[in-house]
This record gives structure tokens, sequence and C-alpha cells, in this order.
């Protein structure tokens, strides 16, 4: 019997995974813990490694597509091996997806010349095939399969860019449905356009975000900060440091004095369950970092425990890796609070940033800009620095968030004395 490709439960609060590619094709010889497919959560991407030695027997999930936990995604096995009927099918049924395109088998064969066998409006096409296609701005159900029951394969996609079938110009237009259709008042454009497929990373934290966004109370407090001695300590800390990764950034500095703020209110650091609120020991740092496909949140593990330098080190490595795709499973997990810093950008003042569930809270912060502030009567210039507090209002109320806040912008009156303390 051959063996099934499952996908994997990556983590405690994983229900789906998206499979962005597979790394073989239908009939490839594969070794056992060879990577098979690549599959995407709203953490990070994941390579699915071949359960056994063997042949790549079939491919039953599609690319782009969504799967639930312990969904069979495929067979591995000896070429002859036999493999249960319509699984494929059961798994996108569980999960509630669109089923259209998805590769089924029926239990006799059809003529090779025939067109893409359907089944309740459904085309039959191998992954690989769809992607070809998709490259290429080809409407795959102009194309004959020749595949099993019709399917199509990816011999018949090639055959058909090759023989000159269509053009990617001509399929787009002729599949494009009218705006009016689905938005009136706007007109139809023959501008030229480009669409960026919604999935991966981007779908996955779309989701988590609007259910955040329609399931927590959600308040934000705005405030200017004087980031006058923070500045200070920081160029006194990077005087004589030339290589800039070693030099200490605003926002280290604000993570670092987030952990220390957060020991002094832990309820900041918590998280409501079926059990109650619950109170973390340690303060876990989610560091949000913009990526390509979307936004992650490599983790700084009991922040509270560790100096500057080493907050430093780790926030510049983890924001690297981040970027290169070369996080770990086990660093985007576990996050207790949350710092989403726009700052480097130098062009946002305050915004609302939402909830990472499950946490109660996540700290935004603005950039640095010389602001006309009075002082004890007296009018000046100070460095002043955004900060955006969105909270749980089921855990935190707003007296706790403001106070909160205070302590945060009372540690950067004075971040020397809060970082010797920690």
């Amino acid at each position: 019997m051959a063996t099934e490709i499952i996908m994997p439960k990556l983590g405690l609060t994983m229900k789906t995974g998206t499979v962005v590619d597979w790394l073989k094709s239908e009939g490839e010889h594969v070794d056992e813990n060879e990577p098979l497919l690549e599959i995407e959560t709203e953490k990070l991407t994941y390579n699915i490694e071949s359960p056994a030695k063997g042949v790549l027997l079939q491919i039953l999930a599609a690319s782009g597509e969504k799967y639930p936990i312990r969904a069979v995604l495929g067979y591995v096995g000896q070429p002859g091996e036999s493999i249960p009927v319509h699984a494929g099918n059961a798994a996108v049924k569980d999960a509630d997806l669109h089923t259209e395109d998805f590769s089924g088998f029926e239990s006799q064969a059809a003529p090779s010349n025939s067109i893409p066998q359907t089944a309740g409006g459904r085309v039959f096409i191998s992954p690989v095939a769809k992607k070809i296609a998709s490259d290429a701005g080809i409407d795959y159900k102009q194309i004959k399969g020749t595949g099993p029951n019709g399917r199509i394969v990816k011999a018949d996609v090639l055959h058909f860019i090759e023989s000159g079938g269509s053009t990617p110009m001509q399929t787009a237009i002729s599949t494009v449905s009218p705006v009016s259709a689905e938005l009136p008042g706007y007109a139809v454009s023959d501008a030229a356009k480009s669409v960026i497929p919604y999935r991966g990373i981007r779908r996955s934290m779309g989701e988590n975000m609007l259910n955040a966004w329609g399931t927590i109370p959600m308040v934000t407090h705005h405030v200017s900060a004087d980031a006058g001695a923070l500045m200070d300590y920081r160029a006194m800390l990077n005087s004589g440091v030339t290589d800039k990764n070693d030099r200490v950034t605003v926002g280290e500095l604000i993570l670092k004095l987030t952990a220390a703020s957060l020991t002094m209110m832990p309820i900041m650091n918590s998280s409501l369950t079926n059990e109650g609120i619950v109170i973390f020991d340690e303060i876990n740092l989610g560091m949000a970092t913009a990526i390509d496909d979307g936004l992650i949140v490599p983790v700084i593990y009991r922040a509270e425990r560790k100096g500057l330098l080493t907050i430093s080190r780790e926030a510049k490595d983890l924001a690297a890796r981040a970027k290169s795709g070369a996080l770990s499973l086990g660093e985007v997990q576990g996050a207790t609070f949350t710092v989403s810093n726009l700052g480097g950008f130098g062009s946002v003042d305050h915004f609302t940033p939402i909830i990472n569930p499950p946490q109660a809270a996540i700290l935004g912060v603005g950039r640095v800009a010389d602001s006309v502030v009075s002082i004890n009567g007296e009018v000046t210039v100070r460095p002043m620095i955004g900060l955006s507090l969105t909270y749980d209002h089921r855990i935190i109320d707003g007296a706790t968030a403001a106070r909160f806040i205070s302590i945060l912008m009372k540690q950067m009156e004075n971040p020397a004395r809060s970082v010797l303390q920690a």
C-alpha cells in the first residue's frame, strides 16, 4: 500500500496549511526525507519531506489551495502500488474548500483524445500542469487532457504552449469578467493591469487579522513621547562603533524598555483562555517584521532576562532570517506581547496596530521627529516618538493601559537606569 503524504500540524493554533508548490512531479523518484512540497501557514513556510523512498505516485493537493491538518496531500510508494480512490476529494470537502480544478479519479479510463473530463463542472488537472498554465496566462480549460480519465498533465500544457494554442493576453481578455457586473457604478477599463494572487503568508496573515478585528474588542491609545534621553543614550552607546551590525537602534532600545515595563505591569503580558486570564511568567516579545509576502513575527524569548546588547543582536539576526525565509517554527511561536515598529520608514507618527491573538496587547512605534513642544512654560524643539498601544478591553481597561504607557515613557526618560536594572 502506498504511503500517505499528510498535512502536518505545525503548532497548537494551526488548523490549515496552504500548498505553495510541489518540488517533485508525479512519477519522479524520491528518497526518504527528501523535500516533496512547500507549504505555508500564517507563521512561516515549511518543506514537507517524503515519508518513504520510491516514486511520487499521486499528487492530490493543488498549489495555492488550503488544506486542513492531517489531510492527505498525495502518495509515495513503489510503481504499481494501490492508491485509495477519491481520498483527495474527501480532504477538500472536509476543509470546506472550493473543489474546482481539484485532481480526481474515476474507475474507467477516458479516451486520450477527449476534452478534459469534468464532474460537476470540475476540470481535472495536475498541480504542476496548473502552475505552468497559470504562469503562462493560459486558460487550461481549452486544453485536451491525455492523462488518466482525461486529466490534464504537464506534457499537455507544454504541447499546448508550443503549438501556439493561446497567448497570455488573448486569454486574459477572454476570461476577464466585466467589472460593472461585480462593482456597479464602475466602468470597465481597457488599461493593462496585473493581479497579485491573494494566498500564502499574505492570505494567512489577512485572515488572522480579520478574525482578530471581528472577535476582540480593541482600543488604541496614542501618545507622542519625548525621545531626547533615548536618542542621547543611543548616541553614547554607539560612539566609536563603526560596524552598523554592532550599533543599537531605537527599535531595539524600545524592545528592551518594553520588556522592562511589562515586568512592572504583568497584566499586559497575558491572554484570555477558557480557564480565565492567564498571566505569563516569561516575556516573549514578538517582533513584527515586514517581508516580501506579508508580515511575520519572530520572537525574542525571555526578553526580561536579556541585556540590551543581547536583544540587539537577536533582533538583527531574526529580522535578517525572516526576510530570507530561514526562520524555524520554534522562532515564530509563543509570543506573549508584540511590538510593531514602523519608525524606520520615517513616514508614520501613529497608527492602529491589530492585536496578534491570543495576546492581550500590541505596541506600535512610530518615527522619531523633531517637534515644537512646551516644557515648563518654555517653547522648545524636542525629538518626539509616536507610541500606539492597542489592547483587548476584555482583559485590560483604559486606566491600566494608560499606566502602562506612562511606565514606558518614564523608562524612556532614563533608559540607562532601566537597562541596568534588568
